[in-house]
């Protein structure tokens, strides 16, 4: 699969065209388990616009003609938004118009070719689905394939499009993203728009771009933005200065540590600034979580209570179960937990301003095999818990998150302050170069 760049350099001198390339992707994707539903009239349709804009000189910009897959929590319109769920693919009317996010790929010239698949209300780090299937890991196919975005980060692990959109509520675009060898970027609050999007946790939901580089997934973040394409220009102002905390690096698996520590020797070695110690206020966001719940839950059981209560059965367990954990709580913990993150959040920043992102494993561990985790519910709880301790505490933190990909399962976040999403964006461009993965080190 060419990169974004390579592939509308090719559209802009005449050697690839948007229609056949928009017909390639059709003709290779996949019906469940990977993908909801193939848009090919509409693909086409924006191919051919793509095709006469490239002809007469004046393409859109860098992603005009590009193939792009949206998991299926965005609204289309004209097609049900089932949010890997068989009780709302029944239940829901087709959508009557496009998410604010769509809406800005298509004025970006993107060619959506499809919705891909996820876990059930996007409420899972693992990526399993009962009632459509499993998208099966594109690196070992024995592994899961990460949640909640697993259509779209094995879609563009195996070629399939060159480019996706996850969502990220707690890590569901930086763990299938490490999990499959790319990269994933979970934006900061508010910088993606999240109408029309299903919602699992509104404070939350984040839409983030799921792609073979940093280039790539800068793009694409952009145009999800709706913002004006820009050159990616990697940090070169000084050192970039990176705080890795101990705690979180010393209590992964060796083999999630043992690639970050080969990657941040050589990120030194490249010039960046590294410093190991104990960040604390990691820690309090698993202390507030065991005590008062976690957020997600709180807010997923107050929009899908009902559903629960009068279509439970028909729906996944583990989510039912995860959703449910919550049921009996005091409603004013739920209100604590807002007030606690409200007044942490820019505590926690102001603390770390002198440092330009914080740095630690993706995951503490590698992808658990889909066979354990399918088989025991103990085991499934386990290893979610597992896949987004480290994830949804950049979540709790409001900022921007990377996913580096490193040795095949693993990969290196990178995570700034809120707002700081360029500024990030940069940041791992000189890590990638550095480390030379350039997307490939996972495969």
């Amino acid at each position: 699969m060419k990169t974004v760049a390579e592939l509308v350099r090719d559209y802009a001198r005449g050697v690839r065209d948007p229609v056949r390339e928009a017909e390639r992707v059709l003709e290779r994707l996949e019906p469940r388990p990977l993908v909801a539903v193939a848009t090919r009239e509409r693909a086409l349709a924006a191919a051919r616009a793509s095709a006469r804009r490239y002809a007469a000189g004046h393409p859109l910009g860098p992603l005009d003609g590009v193939p792009v897959l949206v998991k299926d929590l965005l609204d289309m319109t004209g097609s049900v938004t089932a949010a890997g769920s068989a009780v709302l693919a029944r239940l829901r009317p087709p959508a009557r118009r496009d998410a604010a996010a769509v809406q800005n790929l298509e004025r970006a010239g993107a060619l959506i070719a499809g919705k891909s698949q996820l876990n059930e209300l996007a409420f899972s780090g693992l990526g399993l689905n009962p009632h459509f299937g499993t998208p099966e890991n594109a690196l070992q196919p024995e592994w899961v394939p990460g949640g909640s975005s697993s259509g779209s980060a094995v879609a563009v692990a195996r070629g399939l499009a060159p480019l996706a959109v996850g969502t990220d509520t707690g890590g569901s675009v930086r763990i299938p993203a490490a999990f499959n060898g790319l990269v994933g970027f979970k934006p900061s609050d508010g910088r993606i728009p999240t109408q029309g999007v299903t919602p699992l946790a509104p404070t939350l939901d984040t839409v983030g771009p799921i792609a073979s580089s940093v280039a790539d997934a800068w793009a694409l973040f952009l145009a999800l933005a709706g913002e004006e394409p820009l050159p990616l220009e990697p940090h070169r102002e000084g050192p970039a200065r990176l705080l890795v905390p101990q705690e979180q690096l010393e209590r992964s698996h060796p083999e999630a540590r043992q690639p970050v520590l080969d990657a941040l020797d050589g990120l030194a070695a490249a010039g960046f600034e590294i410093v190991v110690e104990d960040v604390p206020e990691l820690a309090e966001v698993y202390r507030l979580y065991r005590e008062l719940g976690p957020l997600a839950a709180h807010e997923a059981l107050a929009l899908y209570r009902g559903l629960i209560e009068e279509h439970g059965a028909e729906m996944d367990p583990r989510v039912v179960t995860r959703i449910l954990a919550v049921a009996d709580r005091d409603p004013r913990d739920y209100h604590r937990l807002l007030s606690e993150r409200s007044r942490r959040v820019p505590a926690f920043w102001t603390r770390h301003r002198d440092r330009d992102a914080i740095a630690l494993p993706t995951t503490p561990a590698p992808p658990p095999l889909l066979s354990e985790v399918e088989v025991s519910e103990a085991a499934f709880f386990s290893a979610n818990d597992r896949a987004l301790a480290h994830t949804m505490l950049f979540n709790f933190y409001a900022g921007p998150a990377l996913n580096l990909p490193l040795a095949p399962g693993t990969g290196l976040m990178l995570a700034a302050a809120p707002g700081r999403d360029a500024a990030l964006f940069a940041l791992a461009a000189r890590a990638e170069e550095a480390l030379g993965t350039g997307g490939t080190m996972g495969k």
